[in-house]
């Protein structure tokens, strides 16, 4: 039995993992699923997962439906959840880490939310079950604005309250104008693990990412036929391989965005993203 909140309503917005609006493949009716189901599900049969979901809810409080953007990440030790938020207007802060600090109170370690006076457009939480029994969150990334890509471009650091550490590098570009200088930048990086690639999944934009102990990449803005191949071919969890692949017609009015972590050739995990 599918619970009511995780039903689509009229009115639910559709954005990618940018936060960017995009139209529907096919139009929501009776029965279309919120996108976020997913995350629900995923948290649903855990032992800390009521509470990730308490706090994933009052986050959502503090930033309003649909502002948050979530990553489901399947591994060999099981799953994570990362949690991204925009705040584009960067020196006019609309919703910055005090803010998301004040809906978790006590969580945040000290100094993270001094990272509010620094130009970031996006930041980023990591949660698992070790977030739970510490009751603390101890550090977040930060996203700043760079060159490169024929979309956008950008860079990540990771601020633990005390120091600033780069982590990675990224750049999109659309998976089939571009594809010519796509391809010349994946032939910089180390070879992505077979069976992604681009276009593979029907991505309207490819990512590259280079990180500083690996690589990843990510295909943005997939239907839902491929995000169940891509969950199917990258062992993302099978459970949820298999929640995707029973409500396909629900998920049907969504496009998700695909991720994997690389190393040598070999898959780390993967992951995929929607919002609440």
């Amino acid at each position: 039995m599918i619970p009511d909140d995780w039903l689509w309503q009229r009115g639910d917005l559709f954005r990618d993992f940018c936060q960017w609006d995009y139209a529907p493949p096919s139009p929501p009716a009776q029965g279309t699923l919120r996108q976020a189901a997913l995350l629900w599900q995923s948290l649903a049969p855990l032992p800390h997962g009521a509470a990730l979901t308490g706090m994933f809810h009052a986050i959502r409080d503090c930033v309003g439906p649909f502002g948050t953007v979530w990553g489901i990440k399947s591994g060999p030790a099981g799953l994570t959840w990362e949690l991204y938020f925009y705040d584009y207007d960067r020196d006019a802060r609309r919703i910055g880490l005090a803010a998301l600090s004040a809906s978790l109170p006590g969580l945040f370690a000290p100094g993270l939310t001094d990272a509010d006076r620094w130009p970031w457009f996006m930041a980023s939480i990591e949660f698992d079950a070790t977030t739970v029994a510490s009751g603390r969150i101890g550090q977040v990334d930060l996203y700043f604005e760079a060159e490169g890509g024929t979309i956008s471009a950008g860079v990540s650091e990771v601020w633990d309250g005390r120091a600033r550490r780069a982590k990675n590098d990224y750049r999109f570009y659309r998976s089939v104008e571009d594809r010519d200088l796509l391809l010349q930048d994946l032939a910089k990086v180390p070879p992505l693990p077979a069976p992604f690639a681009p276009g593979r999944y029907g991505e309207e934009v490819f990512v590259i990412s280079r990180k500083a102990v690996s690589s990843a990449a990510y295909a943005s803005r997939v239907g839902i036929d491929g995000t169940i191949a891509f969950a199917e071919e990258t062992g993302f969890d099978p459970s949820l391989a298999r929640f995707l692949r029973r409500h396909r017609d629900g998920f049907a009015p969504y496009l998700f965005d695909l991720g994997i972590d690389y190393r040598d050739g070999r898959l780390l995990r993967s992951a995929i993203y929607g919002i609440f």
